[in-house]
């Protein structure tokens, strides 16, 4: 190896070309011209918060895919495929199940709802508290997901150019642009800047699978060997803690990843993000009809799978191509940096900053809806109803009334920057980020999911119930994050979510079947109520989706 190669061994990467630093420039300047564009047609909530509900079928399930996905990905799936094995890909079965429990329940119950934010169902169904405590833990999941978003982009260029030090400057840099356009032009500059990054996230996808699958030494021989090989060094668990068919049971749960386990994991996330998740359901309230809700979702759905397959084969690219090639001790020592140190070292110029404008495009769209989505919550729900009290209708409120919300939405808009930067800035003392998705992002979509299936399925379900449950289901999945992040974990880092879920529905259930049912006026905001007796629409599968003017 000559002095140049040791050399950038030692720095794990290549600085980036001026033609690499072009295109990132520009990118970036983009994103902040849209904000600017759109900045001056937000003077209405619906403006800012729904564009107007004039949004088609194909931004949205761009979007929304560019929303629900994140440079994470890009980061974690190579290296936790390189660690664990092709066994992820069982995650895409789940769009099976989760198909027909979109088309026919969660978007017609929202456009029929026709709600700014999914947590005003929650107050229909049971009360303003349970409204507040769904809000609240949407809060803290979305902002753990904006952070480690904001993150692993800055992880992936500061690794590939071999300037840790510039980690941090780039937390900052990114967060404060993210949060200026997404403060200037609300939903609709979202839904745009997340289509160009959608564009941009596969086009540099297709560049990574191309220049890992070009230096694989052994061509496709060793990719098929590889791809048998891969995930096959796992240490040996410890001992279980508990004797016979229970200590089984112990062991199973402290499984790192199983097929079984990682699929129960992504429909729990999944179910509650198209149930639960503000996200979702304010993107979806964007569109003109339910039809171009449903064929939206099926641009997410379509799109996610490639996009997961294709980054595992990447991974497995990369475990045959080092195979044949040294890597450094520090790459070593996190799984993470495997990628940002190939894309370094293999890269050609002006690729290599089309694919880190793509993990920049990945991981800021998903930052930009989290803002906003959050932004929606704090101000209509923790402002608007619980602070002022103020339970009119949106459409029902003045000009004014509504400019002084809209600014409102910027202030909390820019806290919300603030405070996830400042996270961001402190992710990586949680592990790997395949560790850090399921511990932080994940682990909240438990609870909120029991809370809503408790709502729109079940009669007896009471608010005092529901509330209960998702306060103790959410202690229950930081306990199992505690015990899957000791030195020695006891559980898998999959299992917070399931576990916070079943709490949740089991607390819930119980705790109301002692304190009463609940009333006929609440019993009146299930699911099959708000479908068929309470609003005076068709039914709305029937519904074509014309939205009510």
């Amino acid at each position: 190896m000559g002095w140049d190669a040791a050399k950038r061994m030692e720095s794990l990467g290549l600085r980036l070309h001026p033609v690499d630093l072009c295109i990132l420039v520009a990118y970036l300047l983009t994103l902040a011209g849209i904000g600017i564009y759109f900045s001056k047609r937000q003077f209405k909530l619906e403006d800012f918060f729904l564009a107007r509900r004039r949004m088609t079928w194909l931004p949205i399930g761009l979007s929304l895919m560019a929303a629900l996905n994140s440079g994470i990905d890009y980061l974690m799936q190579p290296s936790a495929v390189i660690k664990y094995g092709l066994v992820l890909l069982v995650s895409n079965l789940s769009w099976f199940l989760l198909y027909p429990y979109v088309f026919f329940i969660t978007l017609p119950l929202y456009r029929r709802l026709e709600v700014y934010s999914a947590y005003d169902y929650l107050e229909r169904r049971f009360n303003v508290g349970v409204r507040g405590l769904g809000a609240a833990i949407f809060m803290l999941w979305r902002i753990g997901w904006m952070a480690t978003a904001l993150y692993v982009p800055c992880l992936a260029i500061s690794t590939a150019t071999g300037r840790r030090d510039l980690l941090l400057p780039m937390i900052v840099t990114l967060g404060g642009l993210v949060t200026f356009y997404t403060m200037l032009g609300g939903i609709k500059a979202v839904i745009w800047t997340d289509v160009i990054q959608f564009c941009i996230m596969f086009a540099g996808l297709a560049g990574s699978v191309a220049v890992a699958w070009w230096n694989v030494p052994g061509g496709s021989d060793e990719i098929v060997q590889s791809g048998w090989a891969v995930g096959s060094g796992q240490p040996p668990l410890p001992p279980p803690w508990l004797p016979g068919f229970f200590g089984q049971v112990e062991h199973f749960f402290m499984i790192p990843v199983t097929a079984i386990g990682l699929f129960i994991a992504t429909m729990v996330g999944r179910v509650a993000t198209y149930t639960s998740d503000q996200v979702m359901v304010q993107r979806f309230q964007t569109t003109r009809t339910l039809r171009d809700a449903r064929q939206g979702f099926l641009i997410t759905a379509v799109s996610d799978t490639v996009w997961m397959l294709a980054l595992a084969l990447v991974g497995v690219f990369l475990f045959a191509y080092f195979q044949h090639h040294p890597i450094p001790q520090a790459v070593q020592q996190n799984p993470d940096n495997i990628f940002p140190y190939f894309l370094g070292e293999v890269f050609p110029i002006g690729l290599t900053g089309l694919v880190i404008a793509a993990i920049l495009a990945a991981s800021l769209s998903s930052i930009d809806s989290a803002i906003n989505s959050l932004t929606s919550v704090a101000t209509l729900d923790f402002y608007r109803r619980i602070y002022l009290g103020d339970t009119r209708q949106e459409q029902d409120l003045s000009d004014t009334e509504q400019r002084r919300l809209v600014s409102a939405s910027r202030v909390f808009t820019l806290l919300i920057g603030i405070v996830g930067t400042a996270l961001a800035s402190n992710v990586d003392r949680l592990g790997t980020i395949f560790e850090i998705a399921n511990k932080l992002i994940n682990s909240f979509t438990g609870p909120m999911l029991g809370i809503f299936l408790l709502g729109m399925f079940t009669k007896r379900t009471n608010s005092t119930g529901a509330f209960l449950g998702g306060f103790v289901g959410t202690g229950v999945t930081l306990g199992v994050v505690y015990l899957s992040s000791l030195e020695v974990p006891r559980i898998s880092f999959i299992w917070p979510s399931t576990f916070g879920l079943v709490s949740t529905v089991a607390i819930g259930y119980l705790c109301s079947l002692i304190t009463g049912s609940s009333s006929p006026e609440q019993q009146q905001w299930r699911f099959r109520e708000v479908l068929t007796n309470s609003c005076s629409f068709r039914p709305a599968w029937k519904d074509a989706g014309v939205h009510k003017a």
